[in-house]
């Protein structure tokens, strides 16, 4: 399709928009934007970034956008791992960033009304002040905005217990290309007449419409918080553990997978010794209560579990400083990784969770298959691996061919256990070509059908997810 440039013109039109110090146009200033935390992907530079303030500076840049046939990126924080935020095609760089107001605290009925450039955790820490609690909490909590998560339908650590974005979300305002404001629920906890506006535009990353609004349901803030770190030499003990614990109905908020190659890392990463650094991997249970004595009976029931089925220790972490010392670690890994292996690729597959041992054994053979190091951690409690691909000291030319393969084989080994190519992170750019792996013809057309009814002329993060 064939976009118009942005010229002078339209320059100075969008600065009466949204003010002159409101528009960067020099390549110094817009290079931040021209790419998102995706590794080893190349620079996309937008023509203009632009940074409205409200909702009514949003619709009038997408009528002229609209207007004038040019693609729009709508951006929170820039924290994606798909490529879903860089400007593929130019044009305009939205950045939502100084829409970052939380609008509303209503305690009474435990709901946040904000702006989509509030962090995740800005949203936590204000929420605590009246004791409730927002759980979704990904690994770039301080930088990641909430606008960023409702368009990627953003998981976390919590999810065993609490869930993702998607179970929070209650009301949504966008904007759509046409400058037509949309809006779907409220400070409400069933929805049926509505909802479905809500459900298409979560996870929907930025191809639909602007987010401009969000009401999130909170919960009461428990009192008590603990966390467990058990070390296993055995992986199939290890997963076995971490079924025994969920089927035995004792509900943590976090069950999480670290391999050993990822422990050492973070520990050089952090110059410090981890804990039980030499085993073969660590089960990280978190949970939590309003009651110490019944926090503290569900630990010790859980620590007997994980004895049982063969850990070498449990490390139990009651005061905030343990705590704090062991999400440190877990909260650096993609920075460790990155920092010791710049030229990697990662991935965020989801299995049902009586899989994750098979796609574990899986991944081992794949790395022994193709002589390269798999890093594994993440979400082992719903499934959700990370895995990461390091070059180490293969040389480009032959790691380009075996990335490729490995990760085409990572994906199909995935698929037959019943599982899907991204759990959290998205599809952006860099997975769409393997789309047809996981939907049908007629799926991908259904979802073109849908981008059409709302963004007619294609300007909405185009060339993401799939081709239009």
């Amino acid at each position: 399709m064939q976009y118009k440039k942005v010229d002078m013109s339209i320059i100075t039109r969008l600065m009466q928009i949204v003010g002159e110090k409101n528009v960067l146009t020099k390549d110094e200033e817009k290079e931040s934007y021209s790419h998102d935390e995706t590794l080893n992907l190349r620079r996309y530079m937008p023509e203009i970034v632009l940074k409205p303030n409200n909702r009514n500076q949003v619709r009038d840049i997408l009528i002229l956008a609209n207007k004038e046939r040019i693609p729009i990126t709508p951006r929170g924080g820039g924290t994606g791992l798909s490529g879903g935020a860089v400007p593929l095609y130019g044009g305009i760089l939205l950045s939502l960033e100084r829409m970052n107001k939380i609008l509303e605290l209503d305690k009474e009925n435990m709901m946040a009304v904000l702006e989509p450039g509030v962090t995740n955790g800005e949203l936590q820490r204000q929420a605590e002040k009246y004791e409730l609690f927002y759980p979704v909490n990904p690994a770039s909590l301080d930088s990641c905005t909430i606008g960023g998560n409702v368009a990627e339908s953003a998981g976390g650590a919590n999810a065993v217990k609490y869930g993702i974005t998607k179970n929070y979300v209650c009301g949504l305002e966008a904007v759509l290309p046409t400058g037509k404001t949309l809006r779907a629920g409220g400070k409400i906890l069933k929805n049926a007449t509505n909802s479905q506006f809500i459900d298409i535009l979560l996870g929907s990353e930025g191809t639909l419409a602007v987010i401009t609004e969000i009401t999130m349901k909170l919960v009461p803030l428990p009192r008590v918080k603990v966390d467990l770190i058990v070390p296993f030499d055995d992986l199939g003990c290890l997963c076995g553990c971490a079924l025994k614990i969920i089927n035995d109905r004792l509900l943590p908020t976090t069950i999480e997978l670290m391999d050993r190659l990822t422990i050492k890392t973070c520990g050089e990463f952090l110059q410090k010794e981890l804990p039980f650094s030499d085993a073969k991997a660590h089960l990280w249970i978190g949970l939590d209560g309003n009651k110490k004595e019944e926090v503290a009976s569900m630990y010790q029931s859980m620590g007997e579990i994980c004895l049982d089925k063969g850990a070498l220790d449990v490390f139990v972490a009651e005061d905030k400083p343990n705590r704090d010392r062991i999400w440190q670690a877990r909260q650096s890994i993609h920075e460790a990784l990155v920092h010791f292996n710049p030229k990697m690729v990662g991935n965020d597959i989801v299995v049902p969770r009586s899989k994750v041992l098979s796609l574990i054994k899986g991944i081992d053979s794949l790395s022994r298959k193709h002589s390269v190091s798999f890093a594994k951690f993440g979400h082992l409690g719903d499934g959700n691996i990370h895995v990461y691909i390091l070059q180490k000291n293969i040389n480009d030319t032959t790691w380009e061919k075996v990335k490729s393969e490995a990760v085409q084989e990572l994906f199909e080994l995935t698929i037959s256990l019943g599982g899907l190519i991204s759990g959290e992170h998205g599809i952006g750019l860099v997975k769409k070509k393997y789309l047809s792996l996981v939907m049908s013809e007629t799926q991908i057309e259904l979802m073109q059908g849908i981008k059409k009814v709302f963004d007619p002329h294609n300007i909405l993060n185009p060339g993401k997810i799939f081709d239009s």
